[in-house]
Parts: structure tokens; sequence; C-alpha cells
């Protein structure tokens, strides 16, 4: 696999941390992560950036699990101490899978997970709705990203094209993700009357027709969907766990996180703040705001530090 490794100038038994990658099709070369994991060594932490292709290709599989678990082995054996693992959005749902299986548990030391799903389905299913329920039984309704809608289409562009123009439509959807919208608009012009309005539809958010269609195709996988989702194995984590999640996302809400406490029964420390978007520091945030973030940062990094 690839790889990138961060280490802190000075220290020869520094502390280490695997960070993933959420979807984003520059995986370990996505330039904000980069630069967050250039600050993690420069607080003393060993930090290796593995680049997960199912996830650069806008895919959450299994897969994902075994690249996170042999990552974390990796680091285990290099350093003799344990490691932590910090994942970024559907990541860090990924990231507590890893940490509940027996094969990779006795490497991990702490898992943060910051803006983590716990059930991919109930997730999907949002993306496409516009609504959650939440652990207290209430129905949360927040107009979702409509990247979520795209993203579930890239997935199953095969139920959505005729046979002939599944991978030119996934060719266009790519890169429509990828914000190369010009590009993407080029590749539909290529295709049938009939594909291109499933596009058009689709970018200008009119998803009447595919919406049944991806519900079908979620439903028809939801053994698949449960494999990613930390939901029903969050009791084998014994590890600690940090939980961020930002007030407001609309890409995985933040009753994703309020489910995963209820999981972990208090083996977690939780910040749901209004300063954290969907994996960022919001530019709005206030001093305040941003103070409760760092003194939760700050915790998290005391910890690793003392991780043996």
């Amino acid at each position: 696999m690839r790889a990138r490794l961060y280490r802190p100038e000075g220290l020869s038994n520094a502390p280490a941390l695997v960070l993933v990658h959420g979807i984003h099709k520059d995986g370990m070369d996505e330039a904000r992560l980069k630069a967050f994991a250039q600050s993690l060594a420069a607080t003393g932490l060993l930090v290796l950036t593995p680049h997960v292709p199912s996830l650069a290709d806008y895919r959450i599989e299994k897969s994902a699990v075994e690249l996170i678990g042999w990552s974390a082995e990796a680091l285990h054996r290099q350093t003799r101490r344990r490691v932590g693992v910090m994942g970024l959005s559907f990541a860090g749902g990924l990231c507590l899978v890893t940490a509940a299986d027996p094969r990779f548990a006795p490497s991990i030391g702490y898992v943060l997970a910051v803006g983590a799903h716990d059930d991919l389905e109930r997730v999907a299913n949002f993306l496409l709705t516009n609504e959650i329920p939440t652990p207290g039984g209430e129905l949360l309704r927040l107009p979702a990203d409509p990247y979520g809608v795209l993203l579930f289409a890239y997935e199953y562009a095969a139920a959505l094209f005729a046979p002939a123009e599944v991978e030119p439509g996934r060719v266009a959807l790519r890169y429509w993700l990828w914000g190369e919208t010009d590009k993407a608009r080029e590749q539909a012009e290529r295709m049938s009357s009939e594909g291109k309005a499933t596009l058009q539809a689709l970018w200008n958010g009119n998803n009447t027709a595919v919406l049944p269609v991806l519900r079908r195709q979620l439903a028809q996988r939801r053994a698949a969907l449960r494999s990613v989702s930390p939901h029903d194995v969050l009791a084998r984590v014994r590890c600690p766990v940090f939980l961020v999640h930002g007030a407001h996302d609309a890409v995985v809400p933040c009753s994703e996180t309020q489910w995963l406490a209820r999981g972990l029964q208090g083996r977690c420390r939780v910040l749901i703040s209004p300063a954290v978007g969907h994996v960022e520091v919001a530019a709005t945030a206030t001093p305040a705001e941003k103070l409760e973030v760092a003194q939760f940062l700050r915790e998290f990094l005391e910890l690793a530090h003392r991780l043996r």
C-alpha cells in the first residue's frame, strides 16, 4: 500500500498515530490532510497517512478496514507501542470497526473519530430523504448536502443507466464529484438523451426519478452497509474513544455521534460543536467555540503521549 510518514524532529520514541483521510480523490495527498498531519507531527506525534483506494474512489468498503488495520499493525511493530487511529468523516466509522476487530485491536490504543457514522444505511437514507432518527426517538429533519445523492448515484450507476452507458455515466459523475463540472458536462454530451437527462437531473437536484432506485439499491445491500458500520460492534471496542462532530453537519448528522456514544456506553469523550463543519473548524466559529475544540484536542494529545 501507499502511505506517507510524518516524523517529529528530535524524538526517537514518539507516540504514533494512523490518520485516515475521508472520501476525496486525492486521498493521502489531499492538501488539508497533509497540513494537518504536519501540525500533528509538530506536537511530537509520529503520523502515518495511508492511502485508501476505495475512499479515494468515493466508495465505502470493508477493504478500507483491512488497510487501516494493517497500517496500525505496521506502526505498532515499528514503535513497539500501541498506536492511535484517527478517521475523518466516513473513515471515522471505519476506524471504530477496525478497533473492534480482534485481529487489530491489540495494536490500537485509542480512536479519534471526526464526523463519523454509526450506521451507514441510516446515513445513506438521510442523504436521500433529509431526515434521520436520533437515539432519543425523535426524527431530525435537516437539508442534506446534495453531495450525498451524487455519491450513491456514482456507486449504483449500473441501476441508473443503460448497460452501455454505465461507465460513461460514472465518469461524468466522478468529474462532478471532483468539482470539475466542465469536464462532467463534456462527458454528458457524448451520452444518449436518456443518460444525459439523468445526469442533468442529478446535477440540478431534481432527484424524484432516481431516489426510488437508489433506496432499492440500499435495501439490497443492507448486509454490506452493516459490515462497514460500527453500530453492531461497539461493545468490542475496549480502547478510549474521542468523538468530535459538527452540530450542523449536513453530510453525517451529529445524531450519529450520539448513537456512537450510546453504543459505547460512556466509554468515550464527546464534543458536538457549532465550531466544527463536517471535518473542519468553521470560519464562523467564535473564539470561545474554537477554545473548546482546542481543549478537547489537548486531552486527546495528552492521552496520545501517555500511551504505551
